[in-house]
């Protein structure tokens, strides 16, 4: 591309326009990336930023998810290093035959050819680089494609530093909250609930598609944030799709993005499989996604190609998908409203999660997690139960399962006075109406509360293999008033260490 051409000047035009249009950093840097790509002919690109003397991507095309932590790591040591250090655009015209970088393994195994790095610097100072690669052509990129890149990085340098800083801050609120993270807010002591955690811890290392099942409300998105969280992914993006909240005629441009001009009113969008790039794609209510839109997700499954609305050009993205759904997705194929091929692809490790009304146990656990969560937000004494009011709570059976106790926890801290005891009359009518039936009795025993308390504590420390301060978590209380509870109730505190 010379210098003079049009092609040059609407490439400018166009990013000028996006470094004004766009709001969402994220994008921006995606879409300024993808211009770049495009019209210097690379195969795959990133915008690597320097913070605390590390590299770290904040926007990628075309790379998994394994080769670009290698380019992060190697980065101070490569061209792109120089390219940082030197502040100018640097050009390799083969990287196998480069003193630079022949002897570099990765430059070996990834069969490199041309590379063209840019600094983007701002103040005198280069925060962040834009790699370009191409690895089937040597000399491909020319000089004409050096002052380009440059004119480019000193146009968008001072937005893209905002871009880059806000990026950066988004990866480092990620980190702390998987380094100071203790739990993943799944509060439970339900035998068949437990089984489904162990199975969570054992999978989530590893980059197994996940399917998740269970009726709205039970916790899905809470288990599909564990995964994400547990994972080697867990510095990189979670990126959500609830597939029943979105028109179906939207879902295709939401999930894929589009190019300009696609449809009447379409701009260039990254799409959320391009936003969760080396991250995690939970698609909610997977059942809910048209049967014309099932073969491109499939398509992403196998390969990690897909196209934008509009365009020819494929791209390739890493990600790890996790799905939930409410419906039974073997009856949804055998009615053929789901493809076959599809659900085997989704469901190599599947997550049944008990409905709230199977799960008694946790009934007055999770109202009291609730009730403590809601009277601390708004810094108040928190209200406690009545006998009468558990034992309602007990015997309902809680359509809305836990979104529906929470709700309705939440309802009682605004509505009773702070730190006194809840009576049934302030339960809302369908759960105050509800009589302890028969078969409730059957289910549960009547007890003093001195009884279910040490049952519950029993049932906890035996989840937690006697770990006490996990306990104590989960009942929220301190450890040392755990400790005082067992002395109470007859437990031997030695016993629970």
């Amino acid at each position: 591309m010379s210098q003079t051409s049009p092609d040059r000047a609407n490439l400018l035009y166009s990013i000028a326009r996006s470094l004004l249009q766009e709001h969402d950093y994220g994008e921006l840097l995606a879409n300024i990336l993808d211009m770049t790509i495009q019209a210097l002919g690379a195969d795959r690109g990133c915008i690597v930023a320097r913070e605390n003397g590390e590299f770290r991507a904040t926007a990628a095309r075309n790379f998994r998810n394994e080769t670009l932590a290698e380019r992060e790591r190697e980065i101070s040591t490569s061209i792109a290093g120089m390219a940082v250090q030197e502040g100018r655009v640097l050009l390799i015209q083969d990287a196998q035959e480069s003193a630079v970088l022949r002897d570099k393994k990765s430059v070996r195994r990834l069969h490199l050819r041309s590379v063209l790095c840019a600094p983007l610097i701002v103040s005198n100072e280069a925060f962040a680089v834009i790699c370009l690669e191409n690895r089937e052509i040597s000399n491909h990129f020319k000089e004409s494609h050096e002052r380009l890149l440059s004119e480019i990085c000193a146009l968008a340098a001072s937005r893209l530093h905002t871009a880059v800083a806000v990026e950066s801050a988004r990866h480092r609120a990620r980190d702390l909250e998987i380094t100071q993270g203790e739990s993943d807010g799944i509060i439970t002591a339900d035998p068949g609930m437990c089984m489904a955690l162990q199975t969570l811890a054992k999978i989530a290392p590893t980059e197994l598609t996940v399917l998740i099942q269970g009726a709205t409300g039970t916790g899905k998105e809470l288990l599909a944030r564990a995964i994400y969280r547990r994972s080697r992914r867990a510095s990189g993006p979670f990126v959500v799709l609830n597939c029943a909240a979105i028109p179906a005629t939207l879902i295709e441009s939401e999930l894929f993005g589009s190019v300009c001009g696609a449809y009447n009113g379409a701009r260039d969008r990254i799409g959320l499989i391009g936003s969760a790039n080396r991250g995690t794609l939970f698609l909610d209510e997977i059942g809910e996604m048209p049967f014309e839109l099932q073969s491109r997700l499939l398509r992403i499954l196998q390969t990690g190609d897909f196209n934008r609305v509009g365009s020819a050009r494929s791209e390739q993205v890493d990600i790890r998908v996790i799905a939930a759904t409410n419906r039974d997705l073997e009856r949804e194929v055998e009615e053929q409203r789901f493809r076959e091929d599809l659900y085997f692809r989704l469901s190599p490790v599947t997550l049944k999660i008990p409905t709230l009304r199977e799960r008694r146990a946790d009934v007055v656990m999770l109202s009291d997690h609730f009730l403590r969560a809601y009277a601390g937000r708004r810094a108040l004494p928190v209200p406690r139960l009545s006998y009468e009011c558990t034992q309602l709570l007990l015997a309902y059976h809680f359509p809305g399962n836990v979104r529906e106790l929470e709700g309705e926890m939440a309802r009682l801290v605004a509505m009773c006075p702070p730190g006194e005891e809840i009576p049934a009359s302030a339960l809302n009518d369908r759960i105050a109406r509800r009589k302890v039936t028969a078969q409730t009795n059957a289910d549960i025993q009547p007890m003093s509360l001195a009884e279910m308390e040490k049952k519950l504590i029993l049932v906890v420390l035996q989840y937690t293999s006697g770990n006490r301060t996990h306990a104590a978590e989960i009942l929220g209380i301190s450890r040392e008033g755990l400790r005082t509870k067992l002395v109470k109730l007859g437990l031997s505190p030695s016993a629970s260490q």
